[in-house]
């Protein structure tokens, strides 16, 4: 008998601003957050700097960054990030991270696919994701969005991509 996963807790996504520090550094306090992609658990100062660098753009012509908080409705935590850096306005490269304490919910799922409706409602057509290839969570999240293995490879991680999202408003203009 298969059971149907729960649903994801209810969430939104928030503009990243460097008063989340604090908060965030207690979601990304967990090490084996960095299993897979090596590194430590930023402390609060670090993810200000990291923030207002972010916060700033990139300052390369034809390329935006997106950052945004995935926050819990019901009790106003955050509980991770999505990211994307589109380039062109038509190509996206996007990323998330959920804290281990809400892993397992479908809420990385739930917030990449929110991430990746807007992205092309604002008009990008192709994802791409980086995802270690023993990193079964992330290559479920990336599956979700449709995306797929092209065969590529950057620093020990496989290159994912695929067709954004038709958005309804993309969808009706053709």
């Amino acid at each position: 008998m298969c059971s149907t996963p729960p649903a994801p807790p209810s969430f939104s996504l928030v503009p990243l601003a460097v008063r989340h520090a604090p908060a965030m550094a207690a979601v990304l306090a967990d090490p084996a957050l960095y299993r897979f992609t090596g590194g430590e658990p930023p402390g609060v100062a670090e993810l200000e700097r990291r923030y207002a660098r972010q916060l700033a753009g990139p300052g390369e012509t034809g390329v935006a960054w997106v950052n945004l908080l995935v926050r819990l409705e019901e009790s106003g935590a955050l509980a991770g990030y999505v990211q994307a850096t589109v380039t062109r306005g038509e190509e996206a490269e996007v990323a998330w991270v959920v804290g281990t304490a809400w892993q397992r919910r479908g809420l990385a799922k739930a917030a990449a696919r929110a991430v990746a409706a807007r992205l092309a409602q604002a008009g990008v057509r192709r994802l791409t994701a980086y995802v270690h290839p023993e990193h079964a969570a992330s290559e479920a999240v990336a599956r979700a969005l449709g995306l797929r293995p092209d065969g590529s490879w950057q620093d020990g991680e496989r290159r994912w991509t695929g067709p954004a999202p038709v958005s309804p408003v993309r969808s009706a203009v053709r």
